[in-house]
């Protein structure tokens, strides 16, 4: 998914840069392909044959839409990992997946999850930090956008991971490409709409969603207009939006770090959640057919999440009233005193206000 906030979320982008196969040696050998051959021959040859073997098949198998062909390539692959291990011989994978065992029909169990987790991690989060943050913080709203974005790339991603199919594919691909968008969008919110004060300017706002949102809309119907999906294409433009949302969040952050001290968590979060891609460099055959190094991957997110929304921890309703009168009413600095702010507040701060004047009344000991 990303400093801070996206920590996770260039992370996923990053992930595409592996594209998936479409065959890989398991299901291109002569041993797959002769058990293939034969289970087809034998269940799905014909309309009669395909009508009882849909008789029998459990009902959530239908759901998720294994048909007799599909059901034969699972079969077959399973026949084929036997052969190979009663031979000693290393196990490959079968159509760009290793083989995982099935759990109630979906695909990878493990993925699938993990995904899950870091969708309802989002959510959350998101409402703890709606019930401690006032809905007059600057960027209030964009946290709202973000968390929104972040829980439709982990729904998507555990979709395609219960069951892949090419639109379970695609959905997933694209959804994360906008969560990878949305990291870009935070950071020049706050960055540079974010003016001294917490006010906002809304042209920057207007305007950086606008370029994302058309750079999104040409990469998804360029990449939809193809019969084929270009995974090239599709690597080389998460990788540059990536590397934007890497150095922007890092460089921003490393520029106000010796007057925000603070500012090393996002840097540290960002650092974490890449050396996850270490994960996906160093792929191997699943444990227990089941954990894989791209579910472990996903485990990794998971707690990531939680790092990142904690920066906004409890506060007590007069800190958020304080909020309001410092925004609302025109308070001399001078009638504040250190010990009327939250020790916390330089967290709430460095993500809802860019106010210079308030670090002198906060404690930078984080």
């Amino acid at each position: 998914m990303r400093a801070g906030h996206s920590c996770c979320c260039w992370i996923v982008s990053f992930l595409l840069l592996i594209p998936f196969a479409t065959s890989s040696s398991g299901d291109a050998s002569e041993t797959f392909k002769d058990h293939f051959r034969l289970c087809r021959n034998d269940h799905c040859s014909s309309l009669f044959m395909v009508n009882e073997f849909e008789k029998v098949q459990p009902f959530y198998l239908r759901l998720l839409g294994w048909d007799c062909i599909e059901e034969c390539k699972h079969i077959s692959m399973w026949q084929t990992v036997e052969n190979l291990q009663q031979k000693n011989l290393e196990i490959p994978q079968f159509f760009g997946k290793w083989p995982f065992l099935r759990i109630i029909g979906i695909q990878e169990p493990a993925s699938m999850l993990f995904s899950l987790l870091n969708g309802f991690g989002h959510l959350y989060m998101i409402r703890k930090l709606r019930s401690q943050v006032p809905r007059n913080a600057p960027m209030y709203y964009a946290w709202h956008i973000y968390s929104l974005i972040s829980m439709h790339a982990w729904f998507w991603s555990t979709i395609f991971h219960t069951r892949d199919t090419i639109f379970t594919e695609k959905m997933d691909y694209f959804s994360a490409f906008s969560l990878n968008l949305s990291g870009i969008f935070m950071i020049s919110w706050r960055s540079i709409a974010l003016r001294n004060h917490g006010d906002v300017n809304l042209k920057v706002v207007l305007g950086s969603a606008a370029v994302l949102v058309l750079i999104f809309w040409r990469h998804v119907s360029y990449l939809s207009r193809l019969k084929r999906f270009d995974y090239g294409y599709n690597m080389k433009v998460n990788l540059l939006m990536g590397l934007i949302n890497t150095v922007w969040w890092i460089g921003w952050s490393l520029r106000n770090i010796r007057r925000k001290p603070y500012l090393q968590k996002p840097v540290i979060c960002v650092l974490a959640a890449n050396l996850l891609l270490l994960l996906e460099l160093g792929d191997f055959p699943p444990l227990l057919w089941t954990f894989d190094a791209h579910s472990l991957w996903h485990a990794g997110t998971f707690p990531l999440i939680f790092v990142w929304y904690r920066l906004f921890p409890p506060l007590p309703q007069r800190t958020f009233d304080l909020h309001r009168d410092i925004f609302l009413k025109p308070l001399e600095m001078d009638q504040l005193s250190k010990q009327e702010l939250h020790p916390s507040l330089d967290y709430v701060f460095f993500m809802f206000y860019k106010v210079s004047d308030f670090d002198l009344l906060t404690s930078t000991n984080c």
